[in-house]
Parts: structure tokens; C-alpha cells; sequence
């Protein structure tokens, strides 16, 4: 067994209940929405002070941050789990579902990422970055089909970010009750999806 130093252990300990906040915050978040998620409702979920969340996190805007960070990953995960295909219109109409099933699923994580859920929160540099990177299996396809000579556009981010805020709207307009029936909305973001596609790969 490796000895640690006090500050190590100390430190590993920081970490692991920086972990354990984030996760309880989560539940709340998924359980009861955003509203829910506030530092005395994190504090009573992990039967503690609210002096505990504050020495961790100095305010609820570092905790966010970290739950940012968490729904990148969960829509990471999403895309990943998608099988690449041959034919590479069938892995975009794959990677779209994806980003459908966890605006529906995930509903929280995603208000919170893009649907403004925490008024005037904005996410950090890194947690920017952590939202590209979450999207790089869905770049990478059409990286592939901008070489492949399948989509003539050459900036395979501006298509990402295209297509992305189109899906995004749809999705808003749903969650937000603007489309009110879930058929409907679901209809609406497949004809959108199949309208993007053809507008790139015809060129």
C-alpha cells in the first residue's frame, strides 16, 4: 500500500465529497427539476450543513458548473453508444435521435446546458469546452462525409453547429410547451433532420 501525505488525503477527501454533492445535486436536479437544486435542498439531501456545500463549493454557481460538466458527459455517453455505420447518413439520423432521446430523457441536464433552467448562470470556459467535446462523435461524422465528398460544405463545425441549432429548436419549442404533443414534436424534428441531411448531401 502507498503512504500518502496529509495533504494527500486531505485533498482526496475534498475530492470525494466534491463527487458526492454533485451526485445528490444531480438526483435532485433529474428527481424535481431545477428548482429543486438549491444549496439548503443539497445540504438536507446529504443530511449536512449548508457551512459543508459552501466550504466545497463558495456558491451555487461552482456547483452548477460541475453539473454542466456532468450532462456534457451523460450527452457524450449518448453519442457514443451510437454504432458508426457505412451508409453515413444513417449514423447522423442515429446521432440526432441520440440528442433527442436525452433533451426527452435528460430533461434536467439539458434546461440546465441550453435552456437557460438557472436564469442568469453561465457556463465557464471549460465547461464550453466540455459541451465540444461532447459533440466530437457527431463532428466526426461529418468530417468523414466532408472527405468522403458526400457534403461539399468544408467547415465541418459550421455544419455541426447548424444542424445542432435546429435540433436544438425543436426541442425548446417542445419542452417549453410550444408544441404541445409529444407526436407532433417528434414528427417535426424528423422532418427537420431529413430536411438538413438533404440540403447537405446534395450540396
Amino acid at each position: 500500500m502507498k503512504a500518502r501525505t496529509y495533504q494527500e488525503s486531505k485533498l482526496q477527501h475534498t475530492e470525494h465529497l466534491r463527487q458526492m454533492i454533485v451526485s445528490a445535486a444531480g438526483v435532485l436536479l433529474q428527481e424535481h427539476g431545477p428548482d429543486a437544486v438549491t444549496i439548503r435542498k443539497v445540504a438536507d439531501k446529504m443530511e449536512c450543513s449548508t457551512k459543508i456545500i459552501y466550504k466545497v463549493f463558495s456558491n451555487k454557481d461552482g456547483l452548477l458548473q460541475l453539473l454542466y460538466l456532468e450532462g456534457c458527459k451523460l450527452l457524450a455517453e449518448r453519442f457514443e453508444s451510437v454504432p458508426r455505420h457505412d451508409k453515413i447518413e444513417q449514423s447522423l439520423r442515429e446521432l440526432c435521435q441520440a440528442y433527442w432521446e436525452f433533451g426527452l430523457n435528460d430533461t434536467s441536464y439539458y434546461q440546465l446546458m441550453f435552456g437557460g433552467a438557472f436564469g442568469e448562470f453561465k457556463p465557464e470556459e471549460d465547461s464550453m469546452y466540455a459541451t465540444s467535446t461532447a459533440l466530437q462523435q457527431f463532428t466526426a461524422v461529418i468530417t468523414e462525409a466532408i472527405e468522403a465528398g458526400v457534403i461539399l460544405e468544408k467547415d465541418a463545425k459550421q455544419v455541426v453547429h447548424v444542424i445542432w441549432a435546429s435540433l436544438h429548436g425543436v426541442i425548446h419549442l417542445y419542452l417549453g410547451g410550444h408544441i404541445k404533443c409529444a407526436e407532433t414534436a417528434k414528427s417535426l424534428f424528423d422532418n427537420t433532420v431529413t430536411n438538413l441531411i438533404h440540403t447537405y448531401m446534395q450540396g
